[in-house]
């Protein structure tokens, strides 16, 4: 049968528009509203008497042409930067993997400028002192970092010091993932895959701070894996202060308004939340994360979170859904000051179990919410406020 050339170059963009109306229709329940309404959350209210937004998502963009699996987002000068990891593996293999990194035009939806690094992009966030973006590759192995500067077309390449991947009993283990940037310029890296098997007292980093010299990314540790830290929820019976025992240091925020200035790093597979102060040796607690009894996860499991943001009121939150190759995008109006939203991707081979969904988390009990089910596998989340 003969398509027109006209009817192919839109036949993605139909097929888009049908899967975010079913989108829709799980996300909102009853509702009528299509994906492609542009209202913001309405809310019911939990069983706590806090309330549940009912989100409208809406498609924003689709992947570049050859571009696939998306991550991370953030945004630099009114630009949105998301990083699709494409087929390179977690140590940047197959040699010579690459990833590639789009600039969108948020008033349009269309790319602007597309960047490549070497490796799989897992860490990606804008640093807007020094009108840059900083690219982590290789959150396993062979990690090192990229910086991109709008208006170059080739990322400028930088080695790690002292290198984050460590021998241990089993070979060598770690790389880097989530990167955050605080308002006085600090950059925080968090140590993914940091190596079980190391020699007493196996106290490895589980988050740096770096600073940037020539092509030098130098790692100064600001917390370790097993340091002794406040349970913020603890279960009865169970001590406080305990080690924090990560294992998987993911995604990380720079929160400014919390706590005069509190990082948030998300350990995955551990189901875990750690807030450190801004410098070595502040205070670090650690929250033990749970689903809410209305989740779909089974009871005994425990929320593996990709990424967490803070929405302070009116405005938009973007999602990246890494099983279709799309960008979300969602109207946010009545949502409270302060409210926390997580994803929870769909578990990868060798990963916990995990119900992909966007929720909400409680900072103070641990407790996830799910909002949104209707997402293949939610990971980068950026909330952009209404001017």
């Amino acid at each position: 049968m003969h398509i027109s050339q006209r009817l192919q170059r839109n036949i993605p963009r139909l097929l888009a528009g049908v899967a975010l109306t079913s989108l829709a229709l799980t996300a909102c329940g009853s509702s009528s509203k299509t994906g492609t309404n542009s209202s913001g959350p309405t809310t019911s209210a939990a069983g706590n008497g806090s309330q549940i937004p009912t989100l409208h998502p809406k498609l924003f963009a689709m992947a570049p042409t050859g571009a696939k699996k998306p991550d991370d987002i953030t945004i630099l000068d009114g630009l949105l930067y998301v990083t699709y990891q494409n087929d390179a593996g977690k140590d940047g293999k197959p040699d010579g993997s690459m990833s590639t990194i789009a600039a969108i035009d948020p008033t349009t939806a269309k790319v602007t400028a597309t960047y490549s690094v070497v490796g799989r992009c897992d860490g990606l966030t804008a640093d807007p002192n020094n009108h840059r973006v900083l690219a982590s590759a290789n959150e396993d192995s062979n990690s090192s970092l990229f910086v991109i500067t709008p208006g170059t077309p080739s990322p400028t390449h930088y080695t790690y010091s002292p290198n984050p991947e460590e021998m241990g009993s089993d070979g060598s283990n770690g790389g880097t993932d989530a990167i955050s940037v605080a308002p006085d310029g600090t950059i925080y890296v968090a140590h993914s895959n940091p190596d079980p098997h190391l020699p007493a007292p196996n106290n490895t980093a589980a988050e740096y701070t770096m600073t940037l010299s020539g092509t030098t990314a130098t790692l100064t540790p600001l917390f370790g894996i097993n340091d002794s830290a406040p349970v913020i929820n603890p279960s009865p019976g169970h001590p406080s202060p305990a080690p924090l025992g990560l294992s998987d240091p993911d995604s990380n925020r720079f929160v400014a308004d919390l706590g005069g200035g509190t990082l948030i790093q998300d350990s995955q597979a551990d189901s875990k939340l750690v807030f450190a102060g801004p410098r070595p040796g502040d205070p670090v607690r650690q929250l033990n994360l749970t689903n809410a009894a209305a989740t779909r996860s089974q009871k005994d499991v425990t929320p593996q979170l990709d990424d967490i943001v803070e929405v302070t009121g009116p405005g938009t939150l973007y999602v990246v859904d890494q099983s279709t190759n799309n960008l979300l995008a969602i109207k946010m109006t009545g949502a409270d000051k302060g409210k926390f939203f997580v994803s929870q991707p769909n578990p990868a081979a060798g990963d916990k179990m995990n119900t992909p969904a966007l929720g909400t988390v409680d900072i103070k009990t641990g407790v996830v919410t799910q909002v949104g089910l209707a997402f293949g596998s939610p990971k980068g989340l950026l909330f952009i406020p209404s001017p």
